[in-house]
């Protein structure tokens, strides 16, 4: 499902009548007043945890006056219809998108909710001041903790790019969540930084993160050049052959791989030590394939027969044969690594960069 902006999370949920599905309600579904007018209060029932981005479900219960609970249903039957259902309530959140069947989609940048977590609001549409909010823990488990970046593939026949500049800055910070949160932040050229978080109590304590930067592969050699077809051979009594056609050229040379890039990893210098927690990797690039070889040539046609003086006809001229097609060329040669990664220290309070979001620098203060 699309990722929509806070403000578009802020309104109501829409939901369109889907004739053709039996487990939506019509558009004049409505609940009974009486009902609605025995409902005390209603609850949210939700994960405790959620990992930024991964949908989950959630339930919820009507309370009546007398204690009774009736369940919000998610699905419809027209033979049975339910007493009461989703669409009933009014769903909202600042961090979070409602989805149709009762369920969310958190927010899938990690660092909006490091403090505020997904707080989730549904109220009884028919009684907006029935209402319920909670808050959903944010969890990490399900982020991604490797990622491959590569230098462009070169041209035909030329070596491929180096790999990219990458910087990993990775610190430590604590959240109403977590006393101890290992967030780090991946920089690709000139590109905006993106952040990889995990629970620092569960954080292996090396390589949690894996970085490679890889030359690019090198160009695929040409293609060799096609053999030219044999001319015809003349008409005439006899016809003469057709000539043989030439081979085809041999492929080029594929282009070598690129250099691996560069890696520089930035820790506090409270604890250097956490460099270990990336593994950086910065292997050449793949040697770029031969070009195939050339098309053979094909054979020229046999010259035609006449007929000679007596007015018999001549014998025809053979075909000519059909060249060898070429082979192809040779594979370049794979990339070199690129150099060590450099670790550099700084203070705690610097380890993020002139460049860190606003809140990675609330929680820094």
């Amino acid at each position: 499902m699309p990722v929509m902006t806070r403000v578009q999370r802020l309104a109501s949920l829409v939901w369109l009548p889907l004739a053709a599905c039996s487990h939506q309600p019509p558009a004049d579904f409505v609940p009974d007043p009486s009902l609605v007018s025995h409902i005390r209060s209603i609850e949210m029932h939700v994960p405790q945890y959620a990992c930024p981005g991964l949908s989950f479900d959630a339930d919820y219960v009507a309370i009546l006056d007398d204690g009774a609970r009736i369940p919000f249903a998610e699905r419809y039957d027209r033979k049975h219809p339910p007493r009461l259902h989703v669409v009933f309530l009014e769903r909202n959140s600042y961090t979070a998108t409602a989805l149709q069947g009762g369920g969310w989609t958190p927010e899938h940048d990690p660092l909006v909710t490091l403090r505020s977590g997904f707080r989730l609001n549904a109220y009884l549409r028919d009684k907006p001041a029935i209402a319920d909010s909670v808050t959903v823990a944010p969890s990490y488990e399900c982020l991604r903790h490797a990622f491959s970046f590569e230098g462009p593939t070169g041209p035909h026949g030329q070596t491929g790019g180096d790999g990219p500049d990458v910087t990993v800055r990775i610190g430590i910070l604590r959240t109403p969540f977590y006393d101890r949160l290992i967030v780090a932040g991946i920089e690709v050229g000139e590109a905006p930084p993106f952040y990889v978080v995990g629970d620092g109590r569960t954080v292996p304590p090396r390589d949690w993160l894996i970085v490679a930067s890889q030359g690019g592969r090198g160009g695929q050699g040409e293609k060799g050049t096609r053999g030219r077809a044999g001319p015809k051979g003349n008409s005439g009594c006899p016809g003469t052959n057709g000539a043989d056609g030439e081979d085809g050229q041999p492929g080029a040379r594929g282009g070598d791989g690129g250099r691996g890039g560069h890696i520089t990893i930035i820790v506090p210098s409270e604890n250097p030590f956490l460099s270990g927690l990336v593994d950086a990797r910065v292997d050449g690039g793949g040697a770029g394939p031969g070009g195939t070889g050339g098309e053979a040539g094909q054979g020229g046609e046999a010259g035609d027969g006449g007929n000679d003086r007596n007015g018999q006809a001549c014998t025809k001229g053979n075909k000519g044969r059909n060249g060898r097609a070429g082979v192809s060329g040779q594979e370049g040669r794979p990339g070199v690594p690129g150099p060590r990664p450099q670790v550099i220290t700084v203070p705690g309070r610097s380890v993020f960069g002139p460049r860190a979001p606003q809140e990675l620098l609330d929680l820094m203060r």
